[in-house]
């Protein structure tokens, strides 16, 4: 545990100090895959817009979809996008964490850093994809109800809660992944079965009680909840709830630091 102290107190100061590596990186990441192409950065806007309008005109305008309870011509629209603004992060800080080691292999080998650096550019990027989509939403709410509600500020919270999550499994995967390549696919696969298992597409209410029991074990599903219901001002807000997502990022981040500790000599042999 004092391990575990030490390497969370000097990670934001390792961070400072290496801060050209982390820059980098989060430039490779956002601006090198779209170099050459015509429209260059706007790629990074573009996606969030795109995915906003579609799901408006597919499910509002095209298939009708209603939330039970709720006749708003886009409160469907709306529910959705709000469940994928905490789910993305989580997806996105997930994936990345997961491949950093393989990914950056030939960094490892040849330069001396501390290792935990690679899982700053990968909260930097989730981040920032998140704020470009929130960008989005929030003009889509504008558009179709107005001037937004000051409650859904605990969008972002939900948001940053999911993205810690997403890295600190994706930490542990990381460290495995080294060791079992099998471990990436078959995270991807464990992904889908997890977002399925989250009412993002379909609401909570239609499931049965012994199902929506089981939900108590998912970390995800207050954040979403509260990300849904503050989207569309209904349901109580509980920030109690907030707890078994927390809870779960402290457990899944302190075996990660206790894995990569016990697997850090062996890392290096197995890139």
């Amino acid at each position: 545990m004092i391990a575990i102290g030490r390497m969370l107190r000097n990670l934001p100061g390792a961070a400072i100090r290496y801060r050209g590596l982390v820059r980098a990186i989060v430039a490779r990441e956002l601006i090198g895959r779209y170099s050459g192409s015509l429209l260059g950065p706007l790629w990074l806007i573009i996606p969030p817009v795109f995915m906003i309008f579609i799901y408006t005109v597919i499910f509002s305008q095209v298939m009708h979809s209603r939330l039970p309870g709720n006749n708003d011509t886009f409160g469907y629209s709306i529910y959705l996008c709000a469940g994928l603004l905490v789910w993305t992060p989580f997806l996105d800080a997930m994936q990345r964490a997961k491949n950093v080691f393989i990914e950056h292999a030939n960094l490892i080998k040849k330069s001396a850093f501390p290792r935990s650096i690679l899982f700053v550019p990968v909260a930097v990027v989730a981040a920032i994809n998140f704020i470009l989509l929130a960008i989005a939403f929030l003009g889509f709410l504008l558009i179709t109800r107005g001037l937004p509600a000051p409650a859904l500020a605990w969008i972002p919270v939900c948001a940053a809660l999911a993205a810690c999550l997403g890295l600190a499994v994706g930490a542990i995967l990381a460290v495995l992944n080294v060791f079992f390549r099998d471990v990436g696919q078959v995270a991807d696969l464990a992904a889908q079965l997890l977002f399925w298992a989250t009412p993002i597409v379909y609401p909570a209410s239609i499931l049965p009680p012994a199902v929506l029991d089981l939900m108590g074990f998912n970390p995800l599903f207050p954040l979403v909840r509260i990300s849904q219901n503050v989207a569309l001002d209904s349901g109580a807000l509980d920030g109690h709830t907030l707890l078994l997502p927390l809870l779960g990022t402290v457990i899944a981040g302190v075996l990660a630091v206790l894995l990569f500790s016990r697997a850090r000599a062996d890392l290096m042999d197995q890139l």
